[in-house]
């Protein structure tokens, strides 16, 4: 059984929501205390107390601090400040992650070197609580893997140390970047850059709720007040059964139907494809208007490498259009191991899938080299390497 934590940033994305929903879901606030002592930070204390809000109940977190003002701090004395911290190992390394993406995103925003970049209101004792106190609490669920829901800007301006700015402020733009957005959106800033932060660095992918048992749900409660729409974030724990997942990887399966090529052409432009970048490329027959014979042509490519792949096809003169599919190719664990034969060496090509061997087959090339050299059939290389091969069925050791 996998543990996933689910964040569902439905009314925003901040620090104290996040930590506040965590806290919702079942984190004792004394465990979470202890832990966020061995930061040796003087001068805070958390509060947390349920809520009512646009008729949602949740959990509020304030960090109380002493003084109003804290220096602008560098990335070097936030690496100081963890590094010398009594921190859980995970704890520690998740949340240097964390403060080096927002150091990171600063640095580009603002056009500076990385050790140039600092922070202003991000950099006080609350924000580092946020960070830290969240990456805490996730531990303490013993959570397996987090997934995130499409997270929600806002819109209108927000006021900053650097003076209003748009929403969303180019440092949560740039955290962002290559992150589904929701479609919703209220006047003003819904997910801030700590928000933003925390929620891609935890994330491991963005997507719908998995599928699984519900183990429970947490309500963090923000500041803010958005006209028809609660400023809360959801955090659901669900227990996801150990059936393999088969989503697959995205790729892009660029198509074209071709009416007026030869057999030689057609294994030309197979070839060129593989070249520019296709996973795999091949040809269908099928057969057109008024009953003309066509070829439906067919390449699976990276994302990155579609544009290059179609390219292809327009530079060979075979089609006026192409259609770009995207598509998810589920992928069998692979590996070579060589068996040992009466002929030599024969690599062979080993999948796995549940824990188990599915498939073996010997190197085509390889058994017909190796029957030429002994003057035996193919049929009998390929025999032996499958005897001495891994067998179907048994544990599949990665």
């Amino acid at each position: 059984m996998t543990r996933t934590l689910y964040i569902d940033p439905f009314g925003g994305a901040a620090g104290d929501m996040l930590l506040g929903a965590l806290l919702d879901l079942g984190v004792a606030h004394v465990q979470l205390v202890e832990v966020l002592a061995g930061l040796r930070l003087p001068g805070w204390r958390l509060e947390a107390g349920r809520e009512r809000r646009h008729g949602f109940a949740g959990t509020r977190v304030e960090v109380r601090v002493e003084e109003e003002r804290h220096p602008a701090r560098h990335l070097p004395d936030i690496e100081a400040l963890l590094g010398r911290a009594e921190l859980p190992g995970r704890v520690r390394e998740r949340a240097l992650a964390a403060f080096r993406r927002l150091f990171e995103a600063e640095a580009e925003v603002h056009g500076v070197a990385l050790e140039k970049a600092h922070l202003h209101e991000l950099a006080a004792v609350d924000a580092v609580i946020d960070i830290v106190g969240t990456c805490a609490a996730v531990e303490l669920l013993q959570v397996d893997r987090v997934v995130c829901g499409p997270v929600p800007v806002g819109s209108g301006t927000v006021a900053t140390a650097h003076g209003i700015l748009p929403v969303p402020p180019p440092a949560v733009a740039r955290l962002l970047r290559g992150v589904p957005i929701a479609s919703h959106c209220a006047e003003g800033e819904m997910t801030t850059p700590t928000g933003a932060t925390l929620v891609t660095t935890l994330a491991e992918r963005f997507g719908p709720l998995p599928a699984g048992a519900l183990l429970g749900v947490g309500v963090g409660l923000g500041t803010r007040s958005f006209a028809g729409l609660p400023n809360l974030l959801r955090v659901f724990l669900v227990e996801e059964a150990a059936a393999p997942r088969l989503a697959g990887r995205p790729l892009v399966l660029v198509e074209a139907t071709i009416d007026d090529a030869t057999g030689e052409a057609m294994g030309v432009l197979l070839d060129n494809l593989r070249r520019a970048g296709a996973l795999d490329a091949w040809c269908l027959p099928g057969t057109g208007r008024k009953g003309r014979p066509l070829v439906e042509l067919r390449a699976v490519a990276e994302p990155s490498a579609a544009d290059a792949v179609a390219a292809v096809v327009f530079a060979e003169g075979a089609s006026l259009g192409v259609r770009l599919v995207a598509c998810a190719r589920p992928e069998l664990e692979r590996r070579s191991v060589e068996a040992a034969t009466p002929f030599g060496p024969i690599p062979v090509k080993v999948a796995g899938f549940a824990g188990l061997i599915v498939s073996a087959k010997p190197e085509h090339d390889a058994c017909l080299a190796a029957a030429h050299l002994a003057g035996v059939s193919l049929a009998a290389v390929v025999d032996a390497a499958r005897a001495a091969g891994p067998r179907i069925g048994s544990p599949w050791e990665p």
